[in-house]
């Protein structure tokens, strides 16, 4: 008996363009391959004999990670005119006693200022930046010399070049284990999807800093060893994130206002977990959420105020926004901001192809909106060509918007007609309208 032919994975229009546009502004396998060696490149440049911070590391007790979103798995692009991702790395030492609070970070650069194949080196105020082609790693060193108690928890360093430096109570290492187990792995239907657009849109950015780097891939492809950065997260919430976080850097690209803090951005992902019903619902939902938790404080007369759910003493979100009156104006712009996109997604949702892509063009940059255009053609060719229709699910009458506080999260009606499935157009429907 013959096999039946595979169905392409039950998609809708905007659910495909979204997950394309994930895929265009995310790490690909061999950039997270390239990013793996630079994190052991760090460690080995951290520990040689001649580092300033080499007596300061414990054996067997201090680590150097990833942290941020290479530990979350929603590392994306961070501009619309470059092509750059930005990563974080923490390195544990025990700091002594004596030392003042801006010591450490000077250390840490006095360390990191001759990084090899590095463009520039930063002494920045809580963190070292290292600026190569096409990615910045901006590092950050901890006091565990308390051992406290916890998923590795300490104190990192705030040090301004005006101003008093001071200790900021940190937990990285736990925040991500707490991320990852609120999300999970992702669905397998939803996973099928996001490999098939990986399959079609991505495309490696990073370049090999020299032939060191080179050699150290093709020994690792030999002889694998273990990760020095977390393994891929495909779950829906993590994909709706990264658009997320893609979208509000291009409305605060030439803004003077900071923008909300991107582990802010994921500790609230975590608490409205997922949305079933497809990734434009899982964007829109957590879109309205977040935009709706600041309208509240807007009302209030408060500030979110969002602790480590691994650590409480940890302020994920101490620098922003900005105590009143000038809180009022970042909490209303972010707001503003995530109403606009939320109302993109309903637009974009009942919208032709054509209507869909200039408003991509719009909210997630023109250069990501012209990669998609070829992707679509390239793929609705092959389809043609192939005598493949593409199949639709409908979708639920409902949007879950969970509330931001630890509660049951509630079911809000949608209006009619808006994020129903549908098709991409065909040269005949072209032609008929």
């Amino acid at each position: 008996m013959a096999t039946a032919p595979a169905r392409e994975p039950e998609t809708s229009t905007l659910d495909e363009i979204l997950l394309d546009l994930a895929v265009l502004i995310e790490l690909s396998p061999r950039d997270r391959e390239i990013l793996e060696n630079r994190y052991r490149r760090l460690k080995d440049h951290v520990e040689r004999p001649s580092s300033p911070l080499r007596p300061f590391l414990v054996d067997g007790e201090s680590l150097i990670y990833a942290q941020g979103s290479v530990a979350t798995s929603t590392t994306i692009l961070s501009g619309d005119d470059d092509d750059r991702f930005d990563v974080d790395a923490m390195v544990e030492i025990d700091v002594p006693v004596h030392w003042p609070d801006n010591m450490a970070l000077d250390l840490l650069f006095e360390t990191l200022k001759d990084f090899p194949g590095a463009i520039e080196v930063e002494r920045c105020t809580r963190c070292v930046q290292i600026r190569f082609a096409f990615m910045h790693m901006d590092v950050t060193v901890m006091d565990r010399r308390e051992r406290r108690a916890g998923q590795r928890p300490g104190e990192i360093f705030h040090s301004p070049d005006i101003g008093q430096a001071y200790r900021v109570d940190s937990n990285p290492w736990g925040f991500t284990a707490w991320f990852r187990s609120r999300i999970g792995i992702g669905e397998n239907s939803f996973e099928t999807r996001l490999k098939a657009a990986r399959d079609a849109a991505g495309g490696s950015r990073l370049k090999f800093l020299d032939d060191a780097e080179r050699r150290a891939l093709a020994d690792a492809e030999q002889v694998p060893l273990p990760p020095m950065i977390p393994s891929r997260i495909d779950a829906q919430e993590a994909v709706a994130l990264k658009l997320l976080k893609r979208y509000l850097n291009i409305c605060y690209a030439n803004s003077h206002l900071k923008k909300p803090p991107s582990i802010w951005l994921t500790k609230l992902t975590g608490d409205v977990g997922l949305v079933q019903g497809g990734l434009a619902l899982q964007l829109y939902a957590l879109s309205k959420a977040i935009g709706d938790n600041l309208r509240g404080h807007l009302q209030s007369h408060t500030v979110p105020r969002e602790v480590n759910p691994s650590y409480p003493p940890d302020e994920i979100n101490d620098r922003w926004p900005r105590p009143w009156p000038e809180a009022e104006v970042d909490m209303k712009t972010a707001a503003n901001h995530l109403d606009r996109l939320a109302g993109a997604l309903e637009e974009m949702n009942c919208s032709s192809q054509a209507a869909i892509l200039k408003l991509i063009d719009e909210y997630f940059g023109e250069r990501i909106g012209q990669q998609e255009r070829r992707i679509l053609k390239d793929r609705y060719d092959r389809r043609n060509s192939a005598g493949k229709e593409l199949h639709i699910q409908p979708g639920p009458g409902t949007i879950y918007a969970p509330a931001i506080a630890a509660t049951k999260p509630e079911t809000r009606p949608i209006p009619q007609h808006r994020f129903h499935p549908g098709r991409l157009p065909t040269k005949a429907d072209t032609a008929d309208g």
